[in-house]
């Protein structure tokens, strides 16, 4: 164990970086401490996309593992998650993801763009008037819910429930959480599932043009998709498709107004924006840790791994390789092939990359071109996650034309 590994909680949620470097300078896969776990921690870009790729490295710990005894309290919760997708190896995982991928195909993606664009000049709009504002509860969080809830089916009177159940999902999947954390936020999952088997049980009598109603036609017609299963999905895909996509945005946002002269670029040339989404992401991934378990004893980058050891991969940490980008601590949205795991890769590549980037795309356009002379008010606060990273909030001055 390496002491000079030894994190303070509050300093890492402001600076992982510093730790993921002091750790690849030791070794790109280091056995340490992190947080509740002990394990292979992955900072190497190289390794992280072979472990990220290889079926020896698997999702789900029940195969490889002796199963923990939880508490009763949360196993409603724990067993919602393990139905997910995220959380399952093939053949399962590839016959959930085969049922849901359709709707996010680059084609089907591109038709979403007007709803983007509309939906992202409202909130714009509704920003006029005020010369304070919080760029999460006044847009960045509320475009991708907009836009997750509509594609699902959701109505829109109900988008308001979804904050605190998301929050309980992420705190659910953190790295550095209790088992009181677990037994607190229990009761949103659940909360959650009982929505869902709801609205689906409608669906069932009234189908309309949304993804639950094709995810009931396609379990119909013999893709084997439990309800619980179902249910599960909808609530990965409603947080998984806007908790990184808020994440993306206000990150983003932030570093724009904390590297001014990358901003003004910005502002004079637009066509830089799909540049500028690429090196947000690479910079500031909205996720920066995954993690996988060892399906068998074997030999990996100069290491013996035994089957059930844990590997905790930082996508972040990975994404600031100096083998692979040349000064990763320099925000520069004019890079060329910019490389960066923060969709991660393999398998279980976020199916929702194309809708991300469409959004953080139609974002930054609409906030650069309407945002005049925006000002932080404060400097922001890291949210209490390991593997998410976002902000609580995010305050600053400006003019809305």
């Amino acid at each position: 164990m390496n002491n000079q590994l030894k994190i303070n909680p509050m300093h890492f949620y402001k600076d992982p970086y510093s730790y993921f470097s002091n750790a690849r300078k030791i070794s790109p896969v280091l056995y340490t401490e992190l947080f509740q776990r002990t394990g292979w921690l992955v900072t190497g870009f190289k390794e992280a996309e072979l472990i990220l790729k290889d079926l020896r490295f698997i999702k789900e710990e029940t195969k490889v593992t002796r199963p923990e005894k939880l508490p009763e309290s949360i196993m409603p919760a724990v067993t919602l998650n393990r139905k997910m997708m995220l959380f399952r190896d093939a053949p399962d995982h590839t016959r959930l993801r085969n049922l849901v991928n359709k709707a996010f195909s680059p084609r089907m993606v591109e038709n979403l763009r007007a709803t983007v664009n509309e939906i992202a000049d409202y909130l714009i709009e509704n920003m006029k008037g005020k010369s304070t504002h919080e760029l999460i509860g006044d847009f960045s969080y509320l475009l991708p819910v907009f836009v997750i809830t509509d594609l699902l089916g959701v109505p829109k009177e109900d988008r308001d429930l979804f904050r605190d159940w998301s929050n309980a999902f992420i705190k659910f999947i953190d790295f550095n959480t209790t088992i009181e954390d677990l037994e607190l936020v229990t009761k949103h999952i659940v909360d959650a599932s009982n929505y869902f088997r709801n609205l689906i049980t409608e669906r069932r009598t009234v189908p309309k043009e949304d993804l639950i109603s094709n995810l009931i036609v396609a379990e119909e017609s013999g893709d084997k998709l439990s309800e619980d299963e179902m249910i599960a999905s909808c609530l990965l895909l409603l947080i998984a498709g806007h908790e990184t996509t808020v994440n993306l945005i206000t990150n983003g946002y932030y570093l724009l107004l904390k590297h001014p002269k990358q901003f003004e670029l910005l502002k004079n040339d637009l066509s830089l924006i799909p540049a500028a989404v690429e090196e947000i992401l690479r910079y500031e991934s909205p996720v920066i840790f995954t993690s996988r378990w060892a399906r068998e004893d074997f030999e990996f980058a100069g290491n013996s791994i035994k089957k059930g050891d844990y590997f905790m991969i930082s996508l972040g940490g990975a994404n600031y390789d100096p083998k692979v980008t040349t000064n990763p601590e320099t925000f520069d949205i004019t890079r060329k092939n910019i490389k960066h795991l923060s969709f991660s890769s393999g398998p279980h590549f976020c199916l929702g990359a194309p809708l991300a980037r469409l959004e953080g795309q139609i974002a930054f356009e609409k906030l650069t071109k309407h945002l005049l002379n925006p000002v932080l008010i404060e400097e922001p606060t890291r949210r209490a996650n390991v593997a998410f990273r976002g902000f609580e909030s995010l305050k600053f001055e400006a003019t809305i034309q």
